[in-house]
């Protein structure tokens, strides 16, 4: 603590500022810190957040209003929309990626950069 921190009183003004509302907390602050700081600091914020809550629902709400405000004209153009899916013919669609014209090449290395090979005996 540094000599400039606490206001020097004399014994007249220490009585006077203990009898005062921030010297009575003071007081019993020191003696059980939790109960006259810690409690009411968790007690604000839950409490805020509980308040606030509302206020984050009118968001979600409205976002969901949005998304679920849709006609039925534009349902059945969703669904008249769709192509028809066929697995065989999926199945050999992408079987047919693997037929590209490719050759795995090794990576060119710098000059004493190590190899990584592994030998397998």
């Amino acid at each position: 603590m540094s000599f400039g921190a606490k206001k020097f009183r004399s014994k007249r003004q220490q009585l006077e500022y203990n009898a005062s509302l921030p010297g009575r907390y003071q007081i019993l602050l020191k003696k059980n810190p939790f109960l006259y700081y810690g409690l009411p600091f968790c007690l604000l914020m839950g409490l805020g957040s509980y308040w606030l809550s509302s206020f984050t629902a009118v968001k979600y709400e409205r976002s969901d209003r949005r998304i679920q405000e849709m006609k039925d004209e534009e349902l059945i153009k969703l669904k008249g929309n769709r192509r028809k899916v066929d697995i065989k013919e999926e199945y050999y669609r992408l079987q047919g990626l693997s037929e590209q014209d490719w050759e795995p090449v090794r990576v060119p290395r710098f000059k004493g950069e190590s190899e990584n090979v592994w030998d397998v005996d």
